[in-house]
């Protein structure tokens, strides 16, 4: 199993209807609003490094509002 973190900017206004679509996503496990320099931290799961590719570009870019990711795979030690 593959865990990332998704860092997200979002439109003024979108953070709640954001958390709202990113929790019908599957792969999203966890998510939270959060303040400073980004607006929503996201737990994303998944078998490998393409499925998450995957979930983030044909999933989460989607959702209306939101304006910029950053994307943290977690390696293991």
């Amino acid at each position: 199993m593959t865990l990332c973190f998704v860092l997200m900017k979002v439109k003024a206004g979108f953070v709640v209807p954001v958390v709202n679509e990113l929790e019908k996503i599957s792969e999203v496990k966890e998510t939270y609003p959060v303040t400073g320099g980004i607006d929503i931290i996201t737990k994303v799961e998944g078998k490998d490094v393409e499925t998450i590719a995957k979930t983030i570009l044909a999933k989460i870019h989607k959702i209306e509002g939101i304006d910029r990711t950053q994307t943290h795979i977690v390696v293991p030690l």
